[in-house]
């Protein structure tokens, strides 16, 4: 309205510009349902251009669309080979016309990187989809060892986790679940240290110590904690490393990046995720390049801050292979030959711990980062991004298949969020109901927006001064106001209309 105004010089309503809006943004992105029509198409050119990708479409018995998942080639293969065995999944609510929920699944790079596996869109964040979505990445990924999972404490996720893979850790996002117990007790957020010292800890010893201070202060928080983390550890000791990651930020990360995307019609939204794809593989393989040590930036960093953390500890040899490392708490036993250290960070992170750094400088190696993980190498960061995602060429130039699958918009049936409107609501005591008068008829009961009176026309045209001869209608002009009399009257003129009755506007 105000850009309008500014240009043209011309005052239009709120309505008005929206509609125009709606018709601009049309014309640029074309119209929602002409998108779910364009969706198979879309799918079938994205396998062509990229080898190995799944897609996926859902409809009922009459066409209409319900689930969608898609996976590039490229990414799928990057985390099957070189990737940690870590998935993050979580949703994201659509803006568009057709609301529904963004469903995605990300892993992590050798640099700490986000990479996004499978995404796809669902009617709404039920176990069903998520059940749909997951069997779906389950079947291109194959059989994964140590799989960890982390999302926030959906109960649709973990439905869905438990169906599709009943070997994988299932790990809750600790900031999710502190805001919960902040909700539910309040006083936790002056021993919120305790909290994150639970569930940082290694150690099932550790864990138990801090979640007894906690049972201390707050017995009602102690409980909830105790409970997951009992079944954090006997998992975490059953099927192996977790690499450290304990949030869903990851995953949050490009949700607040698509948060603008989400608004635009479906295939304009997956199209921005293989498109962001594209842009991180050309732009981290060229980071790839560059790098000289053994390890990654990331890796680095994390591991200097734990040479920091050991410098006053001690060494004592047991064997040539087995040392104790003494750190004026409960000490580590590092066992060179099976990889392993009591305190559990080695074999828990990937990189090595303090204990380890502490017997690589006993036995005069000043590199300790020989003792990280392969997928922490700068060479399966190189390896990870060595493929291209290809891009998708202009829709007049696709490939369209005879046995193409038709998709219609799916039915809006979800009732949205909110206190529905209640326009039947009886009155309180002594409350007089509004009764409201139109401003075009003047009568009582509608509104000016729903009046049925014909709209008075907006065209200017000279008025005859006279009409007919039984009922006459002079119309004077405010120039002939303060004229002199002696001024001829003008000519009557007969209406072939009839009268007209200027009080009927």
């Amino acid at each position: 309205m105000t850009d309008i105004n500014a240009r043209f010089k011309i005052n239009i309503s709120y309505s008005q510009a929206w509609r125009a809006k709606c018709y601009a943004l049309e014309l640029l992105r074309g119209s929602p349902e002409a998108s779910f029509a364009q969706l198979p198409a879309y799918c079938h050119n994205l396998k062509l251009k990229n080898p190995g990708s799944v897609t996926h479409i859902k409809t009922d018995k009459d066409g209409r669309f319900k689930l969608l998942f898609i996976a590039i080639g490229a990414a799928i293969r990057s985390f099957v080979s070189f990737l940690r065995p870590v998935i993050i999944v979580d949703a994201a609510h659509l803006k568009g016309r057709y609301l529904g929920t963004n469903l995605l699944a990300v892993g992590m790079d050798a640099n700490n990187g986000i990479l996004p596996i499978a995404y796809g869109v669902g009617k709404s964040e039920t176990s069903d989809s998520w059940t749909w979505f997951m069997g779906h990445l389950r079947d291109c990924m194959g059989t994964v060892s140590n799989l960890t999972i982390i999302s926030d404490r959906a109960n649709s996720i973990d439905m869905a986790i438990r169906r599709c893979f009943r070997d994988a850790f299932y790990g809750l996002c600790a900031v999710h679940l502190y805001r919960n117990l902040r909700s539910r007790s309040p006083g936790i957020k002056h021993h919120q240290w305790t909290y994150w010292k639970a569930v940082k800890a290694y150690r099932e010893v550790d864990f138990n110590r801090h979640i007894n201070r906690l049972r201390h202060v707050m017995p009602e928080s102690a409980q909830t904690l105790e409970a997951i983390g009992f079944e954090r550890w006997s998992r975490v000791h059953t099927l192996g490393a977790r690499y450290g990651f304990m949030t869903s930020n990851s995953a949050e990360s490009i949700n607040s990046l698509s948060r603008h995307s989400r608004k635009l019609p479906i295939t304009m939204l997956m199209e921005f995720f293989r498109a962001s794809l594209q842009e991180w593989y050309y732009r981290k393989i060229n980071v790839a390049e560059s790098l000289e040590r053994r390890v990654t930036p990331w890796t680095e960093k994390k591991i200097a801050k734990r040479v920091v953390k050991s410098t006053s500890w001690r060494v004592e040899p047991c064997s040539n292979t087995l040392f104790e490392v003494i750190d004026h708490n409960l000490n580590g036993l590092v066992d060179l030959d099976a990889k392993t250290c009591t305190c559990g960070k080695w074999q828990t992170s990937g990189f090595p711990c303090g204990h380890v750094i502490k017997v690589a400088l006993h036995l005069n190696q000043d590199d300790s980062s020989v003792y990280a993980m392969e997928c922490y190498t700068s060479e399966t960061y190189r390896q990870t991004y060595a493929e291209i995602v290809y891009p998708i060429p202009h829709p007049s130039e696709w490939e369209i298949p005879d046995d193409l699958q038709t998709v219609l918009p799916p039915v809006m049936d979800r009732r949205l969020p909110g206190h529905p409107k209640n326009h039947d609501r009886i009155p309180s005591k002594g409350e007089e109901k509004k009764n409201p008068t139109c401003s075009r008829c003047k009568e009582r009961g509608h509104t000016r927006m729903t009046c049925g009176a014909p709209k008075p026309s907006q065209t200017s045209f000279p008025l005859p001064t006279e009409y007919g001869s039984s009922s006459k209608l002079k119309v004077h002009s405010a120039a002939s106001k303060g004229k002199s009399r002696s001024q001829p009257k003008s000519k009557s003129h007969s209406s072939p209309f009839g009268t007209i009755n200027l009080s009927d506007f």
